[in-house]
């Protein structure tokens, strides 16, 4: 997901959210970025990603969830 800092140790409210993406993920094929502001990722922090995650990785997470979408409508 994030790459570049996956050496970085995360909070568990980072791992808790990263894991509701990858379940999300994992039961519906594809996930729109404005989810990312809606319970239950709001749950865990009220500003969704950008209460957890700095801006550049927010804009990561954007770009992975669009080209799986974009990979799932080819398909």
């Amino acid at each position: 997901m994030i790459h570049h800092q996956m050496h970085q140790p995360r909070t568990i409210h980072q791992i808790e959210f990263g894991n509701l993406v990858i379940q999300h993920l994992t039961e519906h094929g594809v996930m729109s970025a404005a989810l990312l502001y809606q319970s239950p990722f709001t749950d865990i922090t009220p500003s969704g990603p950008d209460g957890l995650f700095e801006p550049k990785q927010v804009d990561e997470l954007f770009t992975a969830l669009s080209k799986i979408e974009a990979s799932a409508w080819v398909a």
